[in-house]
């Protein structure tokens, strides 16, 4: 089990909430940005919740992980992660990120010529070992790390043992199951989930996740 998390784009809600979840696991967690000064800020912020080991760097200095998780906005991804390439090499990349835009008080997905999001890491990213996850849960719930959480995160990848890792990670965060979804290329779908969840938390005024009757 890896020990190191890397964030980048950790300073959003989504990278925040999960960083928590692990810091308070036990795990050591870096949060990257564009800048290190952000970083840092976002960092001290997390650790002060979590009461967990949480340091902020730039994204470059993030890749330096055992476990890479990337929490940027889907616009971030062509300019932040090809110049990555190298610092990452053929470590696990995970993927949260969902191609959705908001309009007229709704949510949608966006068109993506890869298919997904996680699809597009992994040709921006080619060597590395790319797993699709998380991509459900929320950000604000899984900030608040005295409240309990329950579902199960849909894990996709190409790569057997990454799959593996990634389910037993999802599974450090109490509350949480890690369940196999299949072929990378099932990320549309899982991707496609969250904005049926956005819709629900607006139509009922909560915080819905995916949990599975297996």
């Amino acid at each position: 089990m890896a020990q190191t998390l890397g964030f980048i784009g950790g300073t959003g809600p989504e990278g925040k909430g999960l960083a928590a979840r692990f810091a308070r696991a036990g795990l050591e967690v870096v949060i990257g940005s564009r800048s290190a000064e952000r970083g840092e800020e976002v960092a001290r912020e997390i650790a002060a919740v979590s009461g967990g080991t949480v340091r902020g760097a730039t994204n470059a200095d993030a890749c330096k992980s055992d476990i890479i998780i990337v929490t940027l906005p889907y616009s971030g991804l062509p300019d932040t992660l090809p110049p990555l390439t190298d610092a990452i090499g053929d470590k696990i990349v995970v993927s949260t990120v969902v191609p959705m835009q908001f309009a007229g008080g709704r949510a949608s997905m966006l068109q993506v010529a890869d298919g997904s999001a996680a699809e597009e890491t992994k040709r921006l990213l080619p060597k590395a070992r790319v797993v699709g996850a998380f991509q459900n849960l929320a950000a604000h719930k899984l900030f608040e790390v005295n409240e309990p959480v329950e579902g199960d995160v849909i894990v996709t990848t190409d790569d057997r043992d990454a799959r593996q890792e990634i389910m037993d990670l999802a599974g450090q965060i109490p509350g949480i199951r890690g369940i196999n979804g299949g072929a990378l290329a099932n990320s549309r779908y899982v991707e496609g989930i969250t904005v049926l969840i956005v819709s629900i938390n607006r139509a009922y005024k909560t915080e819905a996740h995916v949990k599975f009757v297996i």
